[in-house]
């Protein structure tokens, strides 16, 4: 059976046609991209059902979308389901994969579904280490309010929406592509999206060669004639890559691209600029209510989806002013006793440098930052790396790391990042705190009024913020 399910799994299997099957069962359907699918999958007219392992606000989400949700995996639940689709987070050897195996019941991964839905249509695929989620939903947003009724399909839950996902019958679908596990290169899209191509996922790409290669072969895969619009800024493209007929658009706060930041003001919880089309004449002032120069080359690569499918770029602009964000990037989870609470998703060097970079844009407030450190394999592949991208924090506390479902590196321990800043000089605050119980009790003392508390990283360490609102 395993032998079956990881060739199931090789990127260059043909694409499936979904269409053949009418319900449809989803192992681990309680995560951001899992849930996703789901809805888009009932909107498509599919019965869809699925299990995880405890209740979440994607499990609610998927209820109000009347979409079964089982707690528990059980290897009755697939009965009555002519095809099973599980999540990367899912073991092989889940009970429902087993059972679905015993019984000659089709098994598919997420990203075989997504590869399908995007590829016989318009699609539109965000790539790279970062910015993927907010970048993805400020596409989603400035095309649902031009009334293109697009597809969307987001690693996060996007403020307007109040959903990481919805069913359009227009022609367009938005999609996050992740390059975790190298499955985004199944992906078709008529315009590729590349914000940042860094080390990360080492695990699985072992060196940063292999992950570039991949980044290549995804680019490659877009349409003939479509587009590959990527952040110039931070990428180095060469053209002689290219396999096909593909149009380059390039972004970033540099002059050398097609699309350009001019005049760019940061202030706490907003920024604004003038976006500049190189060589047309074509000058617009934007206002962004999201803080920090990364939402700014976002907020770019938006532009120029929107530039590049004809749409007016005033209209686009008016109604990314009203991009409130994405759940978990930079979120305003209260205030309390003049303590601003803020929760964020980063958990790689380069999320977290840029995110206390937007937090010190506060003017006259201390910074004490919470860090959860996501998974033993990436710490243990970029651990050199967070040397300096906590400088920007006051105060830094360290959690013990959140598996997300590994099992322990020997030696591989939160205290290597307290060895590593100490041997830095790290010359803030630093207290390493394992068990998140234990932390509001200490923020609790120390916590003043005019503080920032900056909740950080990709695990359950989203429940502190919770904590720390109700103390």
């Amino acid at each position: 059976m395993v032998e079956r399910l990881e060739n199931n799994k090789n990127n260059n299997i043909l694409a499936v046609d979904f269409s053949n099957f009418k319900r449809i069962f989803l192992i681990g359907i309680g995560g951001a991209g899992m849930s996703a699918i789901a809805i888009v999958l009932k909107g498509m007219g599919f019965n869809v059902g699925g299990s995880d392992i405890k209740e979440s606000r994607y499990t609610d989400i998927l209820k109000k979308s009347k979409i079964k949700v089982i707690i528990g995996h059980d290897k009755e639940n697939i009965n009555g389901y002519d095809a099973v689709i599980y999540s990367a987070a899912i073991s092989l050897e889940n009970i429902e994969i087993k059972e679905a195996f015993k019984k000659n019941i089709p098994i598919y991964t997420r990203s075989d579904v997504l590869a399908w839905i995007l590829n016989k249509n318009k699609g539109i695929a965000i790539a790279g280490t970062h910015g993927k989620t907010t970048t993805t939903s400020m596409i989603s947003m400035i095309l649902s309010g031009l009334k293109l009724n697009p597809t969307i399909i987001i690693g996060g839950e996007l403020n307007e929406l109040g959903t990481n996902a919805s069913f359009g019958t227009g022609e367009y679908v938005v999609a996050e592509a992740c390059e975790s596990d190298g499955s985004f290169i199944k992906y078709n899209p008529f315009i590729s999206v590349v914000t940042n191509i860094e080390e990360d996922h080492m695990e699985y790409y072992l060196n940063y060669e292999n992950l570039k290669n991949s980044f290549i072969n995804f680019i490659n895969n877009t349409k003939e004639n479509g587009f590959l619009i990527y952040n110039a800024d931070e990428i180095f493209f060469d053209k002689q890559n290219l396999t096909k007929n593909i149009n380059i658009f390039k972004y970033g706060i540099l002059e050398n691209n097609d699309i350009y930041a001019q005049d760019i003001v940061l202030d706490d919880f907003s920024s604004h600029y003038i976006a500049v089309v190189k060589g047309k004449n074509l000058k617009f002032p934007v206002k962004l209510n999201v803080p920090g120069i990364h939402n700014v080359k976002n907020s770019l690569a938006a532009l120029s989806v929107a530039y590049k499918i004809g749409l007016n770029l005033s209209e686009a602009i008016k109604i990314l002013e009203n991009f409130k964000g994405v759940k978990r990037r930079f979120e305003k989870k209260g205030e309390k006793n003049g303590v601003i609470i803020i929760d964020d998703y980063a958990h790689h060097p380069s999320e977290i440098k840029a995110t206390l970079d937007a937090a010190k844009l506060f003017k006259n407030k201390r910074i004490i930052t919470i860090f959860q450190p996501h998974r033993y394999t990436r710490i243990k592949a970029l651990y050199k790396k967070f040397d300096t991208c906590f400088n920007n924090t006051d105060i830094l506390v360290l959690t013990d790391i959140y598996p997300s479902g590994e099992e322990p590196i020997p030696g591989i321990t939160s205290k290597l990042l307290v060895d590593l800043l100490i041997d830095n000089n790290f010359n803030k605050k630093l207290a390493y705190i394992p068990k998140l119980s234990d932390v509001k009790e200490y923020i609790d003392n120390i916590a003043n009024k005019d503080d920032i508390i900056l909740v950080m990283g990709a695990g359950d360490i989203t429940r502190v913020s919770d904590d720390l609102l109700k103390s």
